[in-house]
């Protein structure tokens, strides 16, 4: 089902820029505006530039942070700077990185091109939703650069391991590329050029679908791409580099594979009583209550909530500041089941504990409506416990809302549903790093 090819990119030249954590960055849509200044100010050559350059007053349609993205591609591979692979390649890339709660993990996978595909063939599937204004500035990028910068990252179904085994070989070989960055995290990376390696991965890939873990953006701005050049260049070239999408790909059985949770953070609740929202709450939930008062005293806390989630019930963990008590809230499963049937919630997004959190602990029992869980003055979000725990005792926010990790079997069964999970639903982590590989576009050039 899947049709991926190797690809000719352009990647940093090593004997230019001796070490790649100076110029490598985290996907666009993670970076805060003082790390957006602090990469840019680091080095002249650092990847910011190209995927998410800094604006200025004077700023007009020929000359912008896109334009200037353009010209700055121009500029690095006449330099030298930017080198394009002499032959077509499936890059093998390896990560170490740790979690909050975990040692040191590794996540395997390989950057490749794969097929454009409308989502209505069933080839590759989403499972969260967009926003119209985050592609329009991606595409805007896309155009003026005719690249994909960062690749969207995906899943495939690989029980027996087989196409990361066909890629890695049978003798170890030293990664030519391999660098630590600042966060500790360990990067090794090989392009793979051998044609018999190569047609043994694509055929191993034929029959497997593609589910979009991070990147939905860029996966439907590269669509819109695609049907833009189409209509310029009649559309009939199967093979054109437009018709295909940088992707990394990992395997949905990897061990190193790690989804977090996103809690949710609220202020601006008023008076509401907690120990009365909570005594509301028994209808539908199994409410335990906890004595947390410093962040040293969640421990016991957040084994239950864990272990909820171990024994794969809805369980949410709920910090109230005012009372300075915590709970434990376990689904009633039919009750709660029944509930989200009359809101006409398909089965596959009731088993959710994020479903079960917005739609019936902050809508249902705690009465906050859509345009309030909207406004990001009421609400923030964090990955990390102890950082969601600090912060929901501090005076910033009144309550803090805890849940476990969407399960990959999950995010696989709302996807094979045509479903889409709410926003912030999943955290796959750690993002994949921006930098390492560029995938050229150009209109007459084909990928094969």
């Amino acid at each position: 089902m899947a049709a991926i090819a190797p690809f000719r990119g352009f990647c940093y030249n090593l004997e230019e820029v001796h070490d790649l954590a100076r110029v490598t960055i985290p996907p666009y849509d993670v970076i805060s505006s003082d790390e957006q200044r602090a990469f840019h100010d680091g080095n002249p050559y650092n990847f910011i530039r190209l995927e998410l350059g800094l604006t200025t007053p004077e700023d007009s349609a020929q000359n912008n942070p896109h334009t200037r993205a353009a010209a700055w591609i121009k500029q690095w591979t006449q330099q030298g700077i930017l080198v394009r692979s002499p032959q077509p390649s499936i890059y093998r890339y390896e990560l170490d990185y740790k979690t909050e709660s975990e040692p040191v993990k590794t996540r395997r996978g390989f950057i490749c091109a794969l097929r454009l595909e409308d989502f209505s063939s069933g080839r590759v599937r989403p499972h969260e939703k967009t926003f119209q204004a985050a592609k329009d500035e991606r595409l805007g990028l896309m155009v003026a650069c005719n690249a994909n910068l960062s690749p969207v990252f995906a899943l495939y179904p690989d029980s027996g391991e087989q196409v990361y085994g066909a890629l890695s070989g049978e003798a170890p070989v030293a990664p030519p590329v391999s660098f630590t960055d600042k966060t500790g995290m360990a990067h090794r990376f090989w392009p793979v050029t051998e044609r018999l390696i190569l047609d043994r991965v694509r055929e191993l890939m034929g029959d497997k679908p593609i589910f979009i873990a991070d990147g939905h953006h860029r996966y439907e701005t590269a669509l819109n791409y695609r049907n833009q050049l189409r209509k310029r260049y009649g559309g009939g070239n199967a093979n054109a580099s437009y018709e295909f999408i940088m992707v990394y790909l990992t395997d949905m059985n990897e061990p190193g594979l790690t989804i977090l949770p996103t809690h949710r953070l609220l202020g601006n609740l008023g008076d509401r009583d907690c120990e009365q929202v909570m005594e509301k709450a028994k209808d539908l939930f199994h409410v335990e209550r906890f004595q947390v008062q410093s962040g040293d005293r969640a421990v016991e806390w957040k084994k239950a909530i864990g272990a909820g989630g171990l024994r794969k019930e809805i369980t949410l963990g709920v910090y109230c500041r005012k009372a300075a008590c915590a709970y434990v809230l376990t689904a009633k499963k039919e009750e709660v089941s029944s509930l989200l049937a009359r809101k006409d919630i398909a089965p596959a997004l009731r088993t959710l504990d994020v479903v079960v959190l917005d739609q019936v602990l902050l809508r249902e029992i705690f009465g906050l409506s859509e345009q309030f869980l909207a406004d990001e003055r009421n609400i923030s979000f964090m990955h990390d416990f102890s950082g969601a725990v600090e912060a929901a005792m501090s005076d910033r926010f009144d309550a803090g809302f805890f849940i476990n990790q969407t399960r990959i079997e999950q995010v696989r069964e709302v996807a094979d549903a045509g479903l889409i999970m709410p926003h912030k639903s999943t955290y796959f982590y750690p993002k994949v790093t921006s930098g390492l590989v560029i995938n050229p576009l150009y209109p007459n050039e084909e990928i094969v």
